[in-house]
């Protein structure tokens, strides 16, 4: 199983919105059960723990299971604000995958960085 997770922008400004998307890909060849998809930290460089936007109902649906390569999305929004642009401005995210086949456990893990910019 691997995971995919980037950011749609390399780059962002205070007062936009940039979209998390995690891709799940069941390469395994086998049907694999018990699929989460783990969001980690959303933190900007001064450490300050940042929230995502509330999801939408698709977002929140467990995975649960995924067939001989198959694969799946989630994608999660953040609003960046002016206090994200302070210490030269970035954003880190994190996102995990877990699942298991029959006869093994799976784990992946990634992480999005961001670069925040002034308006000017």
């Amino acid at each position: 199983m691997v995971l995919m997770y980037a950011a749609d922008r390399r780059m962002v400004k205070p007062g936009e919105t940039v979209v998390f998307t995690a891709w799940i890909i069941n390469e395994t060849g086998r049907r694999l059960t018990g699929v989460q998809l783990i969001p980690g930290s959303l933190t900007n460089e001064a450490l300050e723990v940042l929230q995502f936007l509330p999801l939408s109902r698709r977002d929140v649906q467990p995975i649960g299971r995924l067939g001989r390569f198959e694969t799946a999305y989630r994608s999660f929004s953040y609003l960046v604000t002016a206090r994200d642009q302070v210490h030269s401005g970035e954003l880190l995210s994190s996102m995990r995958v877990t699942g298991r086949s029959r006869f093994r456990e799976f784990h992946d893990q990634q992480d999005a960085l961001i670069a925040v910019r002034d308006r000017g």
